[in-house]
């Protein structure tokens, strides 16, 4: 799986601009689905089995980044942010903006220290002074590489190899979800419809998943995203104990009920088959942030649905980083519990 993993992460795709990684997705698909469908709003559909019960299982395929907002009379552009991305992790970064012709390369700007007085040095500048510089003379330089205000703009950052099975990438939120949906497609042979969705716009708003579960109509559904890792200094244990190589998260609330809240019939489903199993897991409670399952329980006359984690360290970073062994075995636990779907509903 590290393999298809990398390149998943070196795949660009915007919220709302998730075309290439879609395009992505559907090769390592196709082959392993009854059908593949892109519908309106930009998700896509692998399904596969043709029961008479329906499970859906989200993977959300956007990951957070930049767009283009304007391009100064020298050249240098300003741009806002697409997604929960920090100041913290905006420094001195190299950055490619996705043009309708290619790629550009630039670097994130800012006033240098030397010329900053002593009380402001030390902290962090406000978004307004930062800016992209690509090295063009002017503005019409600029237009000529063919860089618009609305291209999305992205982290330039290799998924690399860490120590003890760990890798480090940009985008492992939520690559790592859409690698487990695909181990999942390719193993699923029980009787009843799977439909995998890989849903668009998840860090702007959950927005994919709802679209994607009316025009699904599940009856019961499964989101697999990250979840913070709580093994690394400065995090607590009153507030998180989920830890890395220590099992699948099993999210029982989200953003203190704001989120999801699992149903009971969810509950013990997604428990049994990890102790019938034999998967190590961790039910949690989140005190913020939500996935997809949020949106995707809400439609029509409602969907029981759960949430299913794979623990990551430093969420949305250019640097994020995850244990393989945790990526299987989620993908595992996932299989099992979606051959199990149709003993439980």
């Amino acid at each position: 799986m590290k393999s298809l993993l990398k390149e998943l992460v070196e795949t660009p795709g915007v919220s709302g601009q998730e075309h290439q990684i879609r395009d992505k997705i559907r090769e390592e698909v196709e082959d392993h689905a009854d059908s593949v469908e892109e519908d309106r709003m930009g998700n896509l559909v692998a399904r596969k089995g043709d029961g008479d019960e329906t499970l859906m299982i989200a993977a959300h395929m956007d990951q957070i980044g930049l767009a283009v907002k304007d391009v100064d009379e020298n050249g240098f552009i300003r741009f806002s942010k697409i997604g929960g991305i920090t100041l913290q992790s905006l420094m001195n970064q190299r950055v490619t903006i996705h043009t309708e012709t290619g790629r550009v390369t630039g670097v994130l700007g800012m006033k240098p220290p030397h010329l900053m007085d002593k009380e402001n040095r030390d902290k962090l500048p406000e978004k307004e002074q930062l800016f992209i510089d690509i090295g063009a003379e002017d503005d019409e330089e600029v237009d000529e590489l063919g860089v618009n205000v609305g291209d999305t703009i992205t982290f330039e950052r290799d998924a690399k190899d860490l120590q003890n099975d760990y890798i480090t990438g940009l985008a492992l939120d939520n690559r790592v979800g859409v690698a487990v949906a695909i181990k999942v497609l390719e193993e699923y042979e029980a009787d009843t419809e799977l439909a995998v969705v890989f849903s668009t716009q998840e860090e702007v708003g959950l927005k994919g998943a709802k679209t994607a579960a009316f025009n699904v109509s599940p009856d019961a559904a499964l989101a697999v995203d990250v979840s913070i890792a709580g093994d690394v200094p400065g995090i607590e244990p009153t507030e998180t104990k989920l830890g890395t190589g220590e099992g699948v998260d099993l999210q029982m609330v989200q953003s203190s009920g704001r989120g999801l809240i699992t149903p009971e019939t969810v509950r013990n489903w997604l428990v049994e088959t990890a102790e019938e199993g034999d998967h190590e897991y961790i039910r949690t409670v989140m005190e913020g942030g939500a996935t997809d399952a949020a949106k995707i329980e809400l439609v029509k006359e409602g969907i029981p649905t759960g949430s299913i984690g794979v623990p990551m360290r430093h969420m949305h970073s250019s640097t994020e980083v995850v244990k393989m062994s945790d990526v299987k075995a989620t993908a595992e636990f996932v299989t099992d519990a979606a051959e199990s779907f149709g003993e439980k509903f």
